[in-house]
């Protein structure tokens, strides 16, 4: 619903009514997804403790880059200037934190990171519940069915893994639109066009939370559009619903994906290292996995121990019940959720050692071969939901009896995270973690690993950051006299010798430059500016004058924001021209 003003008052109350309306009709659903988000968010209720599993520390490191650039007017922000020891990050140019701009303002009123992290698990958790009794809605017409997927959708396996062994923050945020995304095909490639406009939001939203799983919903799309070949190839209306689709959600997230592009290929960087040399197959489940039904807080590496392999399945519910719908009557089935469970079973299946993922490089974007279980979860989600309806059972009876049994198996799979004894409190400040009081910041890395994980953003050949101070050097790596003032991105350099070539203490993304300023502080000329050897920002120094070392936006960076810019606003334009006309 959107609410729209005019002078006239008129528009005004007829978006009142709609609202009401909706809220009347969803009133249920609402306070259903409520309910069980507290129950599956309890250990973070219940108790003064935030577990720090695989990716938790880099997370709050994203909350806090954030939240610290909106303090030095940044709104924007590229770059990170005061991570790994003030060297900068780039992380917002490859993991968008569009979806932490609440967390970050929150944090900037006084609550704590950790606090801000739980709220952004408990809103992505409440609206992946809400979504996807949406999409089981409008898919099933059942009034009961809703309640079920909210449920096992939410206490998946897979997505419990996902908050409390991996906390895979972008995944779980992934899991609140994939329902969209699936909605999305539902209505264009099965019943109705018009609608196209929910692939917009479920993959502009995807682009903005996860690259990975934006790629996973590519993948689902393209599975979808092969069932249905011959149902859209010649279908005029199916293929212009799709163009525009496209062409909206490209438009939309231009902001964030073309300077992306641009970045990855200026240079090497650690994630395109990994994923070249990594093998999917060691990722490969085996198939003993899927009968596990014990949260581990270990890896997925395949060839690891039971008591150390994580939970890599959806669950027994999702991975059993979806055949019942087999068994229902050929006039019964509907078209697409025959085609969800197939394709969710075939998801289910790719991820098994059995498959030769040494030879699918091109499947290597998305490093885990486990990450198609996502899939499984969100195309199964419906028919493991309406299975059961159609035996003489009361439907009110088959919904209680479920959720109940699928709530008590979530907690009960979510309880270990209570005897976890590695974490902080919720007061703990984030310079606490950093600081090396409570633990390593660097635990056996190069860089600060507890704000950037396995820097994937770092450039190829990084130095080893332990060993350097924040100076200015010469060429041969030897401190050189001179004056630093830093202020975000930008670094002012004053008493160095002229006709030297230096190195800053910046790690270099493409957009960084130097400028020779006059005795006033004004720019008078660019200067020569690059990638050191050691990857740091060099510069040759042609006069003995201070220099200005700053982050300029690249004319990508510039233009791709004005494209989402003209598309929000056509957006917005079209809706109110409808709205007034209607």
């Amino acid at each position: 619903p959107v609410m729209y003003v005019y002078y006239n008052g008129y528009l005004l109350g007829t978006s009142v009514d709609n609202m009401k309306l909706w809220l009347k009709q969803n009133y249920k659903y609402l306070l259903f997804s409520l309910i069980i988000t507290i129950i599956f968010a309890y250990p973070f209720l219940i108790k003064d403790f935030l577990p720090l599993e695989h990716d938790t520390l880099f997370h709050l490191s994203r909350i806090e880059g954030l939240a610290q650039s909106f303090k030095d007017g940044v709104f924007l922000p590229r770059i990170y200037p005061y991570k790994n020891m003030n060297f900068g990050y780039g992380s917002p140019m490859f993991y968008s934190d569009f979806f932490l701009i609440i967390p970050a303002l929150l944090y900037n009123l006084g609550i704590s990171v950790s606090v801000c992290y739980v709220f952004i698990i408990m809103v992505f958790t409440f609206l992946s519940s809400y979504f996807a009794m949406k999409l089981c809605r409008v898919v099933t017409n059942n009034n009961y069915a809703p309640y079920i997927a909210g449920t096992v959708y939410l206490f998946s396996n897979y997505r419990i893994t996902d908050v409390y062994v991996r906390s895979s923050l972008g995944e779980v945020m992934g899991f609140a639109f994939l329902p969209l995304v699936l909605l999305g095909i539902y209505y264009v490639l099965y019943t109705d066009t018009k609608k196209w406009y929910y692939l917009v939001i479920g993959f502009t939203c995807l682009a903005l939370t996860h690259n990975i799983t934006f790629i996973l919903a590519c993948i689902l799309f393209i599975f979808f559009l092969i069932v249905r070949i011959k149902h859209w190839i010649h279908s005029k209306e199916i293929i212009i619903a799709i163009f525009k689709a496209f062409i909206v959600s490209v438009g939309c997230s231009a902001f964030f994906i073309f300077p992306m592009l641009e970045q990855m290929t200026s240079q090497n960087f650690y994630l395109s290292y990994y994923t070249s040399t990594s093998s999917l197959a060691d990722s490969s489940v085996e198939l003993w996995k899927y009968f596990a039904n014990t949260t581990v807080f270990g890896y997925g590496t395949h060839g690891y121990a039971k008591d150390m392999s994580m939970l890599l399945n959806p669950g027994y519910f999702m991975m059993i019940i979806p055949i019942v719908y087999l068994f229902r009557k050929k006039e019964n089935k509907n078209p697409f959720i025959l085609h969800s469970l197939i394709l969710g079973y075939i998801f289910l299946l790719l991820p098994l050692d059995i498959f030769p993922w040494e030879y699918m490089v091109f499947f290597g974007l998305i490093q885990f071969t486990w990450r198609l279980i996502m899939l499984t979860t969100c195309c199964l989600i419906i028919p493991a939901s309406i299975a059961l309806f159609d035996f003489k059972i009361k439907p009110l009876l088959i919904t209680i009896v479920c959720c109940v049994l699928l709530i008590g198996e979530g907690v009960w799979h979510i309880y270990p995270v209570l005897t976890r004894t590695t974490g902080i409190n919720y007061d703990t400040s984030y310079a606490s973690l950093i600081d090396g009081s409570i633990i390593d910041p660097f635990y056996s890395a190069f860089y600060v690993r507890v704000e950037l994980a396995g820097a994937d953003y770092l450039p190829e050949g990084s130095p080893d950051y332990r060993e350097l101070s924040n100076e200015v050097t010469d060429s041969l790596g030897n401190s050189v006299s001179s004056s630093l003032t830093r202020e975000g991105t930008n670094l002012l350099i004053e008493n160095i010798k002229p006709n030297q070539s230096y190195i800053l203490p910046i790690t270099y993304y493409l957009g960084y430059q130097v400028y020779a300023l006059d005795a006033q502080g004004e720019i008078i000329d660019k200067v020569p500016t690059y990638k050191a050897n050691n990857t740091l920002v060099g510069f040759n120094a042609n006069d003995a004058t201070t220099y200005l070392c700053r982050y300029d936006e690249t004319p990508i960076q510039k233009y791709s924001l004005y494209v989402s810019l003209v598309t929000g606003i056509t957006i917005l334009f079209l809706l109110i021209k409808k709205k007034m006309n209607r």
